[in-house]
């Protein structure tokens, strides 16, 4: 009896997941100056894995000046949200060591 329960929790579970991967966020209706505003940091996986093909797309069409232009902007609004460190405040050599 629990392992039935358990299957179906399981299956609800997967499918909850699945929905939200599906029904990731359409960043195609926005400018790129508004796409450069947004956190990735913030948006769960599909978001994010949408919010980054959209960027691949248009970068395609970029000339070297608008890519050069739109990762300034997305710098500058990384920096704005954690003090430009990067993911776990290790990149650039920055951030703390271990205590050694």
């Amino acid at each position: 009896m629990y392992r039935k329960r358990f299957m179906q929790a399981a299956a609800v579970a997967f499918g909850l997941i699945s929905l939200s991967a599906i029904a990731a966020q359409d960043f195609s209706g926005l400018g790129t100056t508004e796409l450069t505003q947004l956190k990735p940091s913030e948006m769960n996986d599909g978001d994010r894995n949408a919010f980054r093909a959209e960027m691949q797309k248009r970068s395609v069409n970029m000339s070297s000046a608008e890519k050069d232009e739109t990762r300034n902007q997305m710098r500058e609004q990384k920096k704005g949200q954690g003090g430009g460190q990067g993911r776990g405040g290790m990149e650039g050599g920055g951030g703390m060591g271990r205590g050694r």
